[in-house]
């Protein structure tokens, strides 16, 4: 039985962490099972995380309702890939997600809509509601920001959780990966008191605080096709072309930070994990196997919070040429009133035409911009953001 509790994060010494990459062009499954089996064989093998005859949860990045091209969630074909390894070494599997802002039909709609039901019926695996569970309180030893979180008891019935994250830019922590992909199994309530921490390190430390809780046996990326520019949902997509994996989250992040052209220490969840022992988080420390990181190093689009995340204190005068600030769209908008459900600061209403987003209570989360499958949250930037944009192209 899985005990999170009693499963605490590794302090990581002097020994390296792992990560293991393997290139992987696209996602017809012969190559992703290539590519998987390849990363899996420098690691050690897959036995050697999970062992055999477990109960086996796996945690992809279910985000929203989009379709597997869009970019925004695990691709059907590597969470099919690990599910059937997994069974070979006689694993029970579920699988599943809290979407943003769930509920019962809207968790349906995203599991229709990121072919979830295909990878039920190919693998044989339990897809699993979670948000029908109930969830249990979970002290955090050690925290920062959360002292606590609520988690579904379904996770009380595993051995081990295998992490299936995604690769993309984030408006809110620039870069989400595997540490980031454990925010998705806590309740709403959690999120929302997370969110509260608008401070770019701030949040990043309540980040941690989750991650710190319930750390996977195993992280698996799919950076086959990940997503820059105002990601995690509204960027483009954009071929990264490799599959990697670590025990070590912190490091598979840190890894993943460099292929995509941040510099240390830019990424503050990687940062702070590591900086609290959770796992390595300078190159240095890492021990990459497989395909060369300077032969996957990417210049992507950063989020457009950019400019205004990384701003020295000192700078402060001048944030507010860098604040990018959302804005709903009245002809885009279809007053579902999603946004204002996931807004952690209370700082949307609606009208009889649309919604409006009240600037002095809006803490720049960029939830509703994140959460909105219409695309009805748009994004006003400064002279000075859209400058730095086009000099970094």
């Amino acid at each position: 039985m899985f005990h999170p509790r009693l499963r605490s994060v590794r302090i990581y010494g002097m020994k390296k962490s792992i990560v293991a990459v393997a290139r992987c062009e696209d996602y017809s499954p012969d190559r992703v099972g290539k590519s998987l089996d390849d990363m899996l064989e420098l690691l050690g093998g897959l036995e050697k995380f999970v062992g055999r005859g477990k109960k086996v949860f796996v945690k992809p990045n279910l985000l929203l309702a989009a379709k597997p091209e869009e970019a925004v969630t695990t691709h059907p074909a590597v969470l099919i890939a690990v599910i059937r390894r997994l069974q070979d070494l006689g694993a029970t599997v579920s699988f599943g997600d809290l979407p943003g802002g769930f509920h019962a039909g809207g968790t349906r709609k995203v599991h229709t809509a990121t072919d979830m039901p295909r990878v039920a019926h190919e693998t044989g695996a339990e897809l699993v509601s979670l948000e029908k569970h109930s969830f249990r309180k979970l002290e955090i030893p050690g925290a920062k920001k959360l002292t606590h979180i609520h988690i579904p008891k379904h996770l009380d019935e595993v051995d081990i959780i295998v992490n299936v994250c995604k690769l993309k830019t984030h408006m809110q922590t620039l870069m989400t990966g595997a540490v980031k992909n454990m925010f998705g199994l806590t309740a709403t309530t959690d999120r929302v008191a997370a969110h509260r921490f608008a401070r770019y390190r701030d949040f990043a430390e309540a980040v941690a605080d989750i991650y710190s809780a319930m750390p996977p046996a195993l992280s698996i990326m799919d950076a086959v096709v990940g997503m820059e520019g105002t990601g995690p949902s509204q960027g483009k997509p954009i071929a990264l072309k490799f599959i990697a994996g670590a025990a070590d989250a912190v490091a598979l992040d840190a890894f993943a930070a460099a292929a995509l052209g941040f510099s240390p220490g830019e990424i503050a969840v990687t940062d702070c994990a590591g900086r609290r022992g959770m796992g390595a988080y300078k190159l240095k420390d890492i021990d990459i196997l497989g395909e060369r990181l300077e032969n996957l190093r990417r210049r992507v689009r950063r989020p457009s919070s950019a400019a205004f995340l990384l701003m020295p204190v000192l700078a402060s005068p001048f944030t507010e040429l860098t604040k990018v600030r959302p804005r709903i769209e009245p002809e885009k908008c279809v007053k579902c009133r999603k946004c204002a459900e996931v807004c952690p600061a209370g700082a949307i209403s609606f009208d009889e035409k649309t919604g409006r987003i009240n600037d002095d209570k809006c803490i720049l989360c960029f939830c509703c911009h994140e959460l909105c499958i219409y695309s009805a949250v748009a994004l006003n930037k400064p002279p000075l953001v859209k400058l730095i944009e086009m000099v970094r192209k």
